[in-house]
Order: structure tokens, then C-alpha cells, then sequence
């Protein structure tokens, strides 16, 4: 179905501009060179959608927004505004409008902007047709229903799986330790030695690593008596 829009701007520019935009679509396009006779055109047609220049003369675009949002008929208004005029979005709420544009625009984004406009009504009333999802009642518990036998707790308990006991831990004595730590220790040179006392053996091996220390000391000692 074709639709209407008209144009209010007292640029012969811009309404030649949106002309060209609409001119391989469905939708037609009036043309008003001021307020007045926009309000004219709105008198004798009915046009879907009115774009309305906010500086055009009198009524300006915010002024015919209001007259057309008060009328028996509020179609949507989208206003125009061009870069170095002054847009009043307090005003443009006020009077109602569904929304602006800044000139120079895109025609692409004009066209989007209308076909949404216009659209608008069409998808308001297919929601409003549609069924709402209707939802299962919850299934209601009944009040006289017996509590569970011990009989049943007994059989739920006997499925459970048992956790596997801890697997016994290898008993090593301190004297294989002790050991241990002693044959490694002796292949370590004096220096390694007190890196590894100082910043890495636990303290259970600490105290062998010390005392093997002491041992290389008292050596190197009894070589160097022997030497002089």
C-alpha cells in the first residue's frame, strides 16, 4: 500500500533532495515551502509522516508539531535542523516530536528513519494480536501425602557408592633419611653446600648438612696446618 509524506522546508534544496530519496519506492512525496501551507496540505490530505524544518516560516517546525500532535489525526513528525541552526531538544520533546534530523543528512538514514516511523503502527498492532504464551500451573503438592519410610532412606543410602578408603602411606625410617641425605650430601662441594643450608633444605636435613659443613672445614683446616 502506498503511503504519503510530506515535506515542509523552505529549502528548494532539501525538499528536491528528499523527493529523489522516496522516487523508487512506495512511498509518495507532498511538498510545502512554509508552516503554512503545510498546514494547508495536512487540511486537504492526509499524509503518514510530516518532515518539518524548525526554522521554516511561521509556523516554524516545532509549532506545526504541536498544532499536527493536538489534531484528530497525530501523524508522526520528524524535524529537520541544518548544522549551524540552533536545535531546541527541550522544545522538540515538548511539542511532541517522534524524532530529528541534522541537514545535510544521508539519504539512507532519512529512509530508515521514515520506513521505522512509519512501520511503527503496523507492528504496535500485530503484538497487540498476538496470544500471550500461556503458562502451565505448577503441579501442586498434595498436603496429605505420606513422608518417606525409612525403608526407602535405607535403599537410597545402600546405592550410594562407598568413598575408597586412603591407600596406606610408605613407611620410610629416619635412619634411611638420615642416610639418604648424608650420600648426598657428601657429593656436594663446600660452597654448594652452604647455598643449599641456607636457602633450600628443610630443616630435617638442615642440621646434617651443618654438621657435614663442619666437617669439610676441619679438613681443609688439618690440610693447610700440613702444608706449612
Amino acid at each position: 500500500m502506498s503511503r504519503t509524506i510530506l515535506i515542509a522546508d523552505d529549502s528548494p534544496t532539501i525538499r528536491k533532495i528528499v523527493e529523489l530519496t522516496f522516487s523508487d519506492t512506495d512511498i509518495r512525496v507532498e511538498s510545502a515551502r512554509s508552516g503554512g501551507e503545510a498546514l494547508d496540505r495536512l487540511a486537504s490530505g492526509q499524509p503518514d509522516l510530516v518532515l518539518a524544518d524548525v526554522v521554516m516560516p511561521a509556523p516554524n517546525g516545532y509549532e506545526l508539531c504541536r498544532s499536527i500532535k493536538s489534531s484528530e489525526r497525530p501523524v508522526p513528525v520528524v524535524l529537520l535542523a541544518g548544522t549551524f541552526e540552533p536545535f531546541d531538544a527541550d522544545r522538540a520533546r515538548d511539542c511532541g516530536a517522534d524524532d530529528h534530523l541534522v541537514k545535510p543528512f544521508e539519504s539512507e538514514a532519512l529512509r530508515s528513519r521514515v520506513r521505522d516511523l512509519l512501520d511503527r503502527p503496523r507492528r504496535a498492532a500485530t503484538a497487540a494480536i498476538e496470544e500471550p504464551a500461556i503458562e502451565e500451573p505448577a503441579a501442586e503438592i498434595p498436603t496429605d501425602a505420606a513422608p518417606p519410610t525409612a525403608t526407602a532412606e535405607v535403599e537410597t543410602e545402600s546405592r550410594t557408592p562407598a568413598a575408597p578408603e586412603p591407600a596406606g602411606e610408605l613407611a620410610i625410617s629416619t635412619e634411611l633419611v638420615e642416610a639418604v641425605a648424608e650420600a648426598v650430601v657428601r657429593r656436594l662441594s663446600p660452597d654448594l653446600l652452604r647455598e643449599v643450608a641456607l636457602r633450600v633444605v628443610p630443616e630435617l636435613a638442615s642440621e646434617i648438612i651443618r654438621e657435614r659443613i663442619r666437617e669439610l672445614e676441619r679438613e681443609e683446616l688439618e690440610e693447610e696446618t700440613g702444608r706449612s
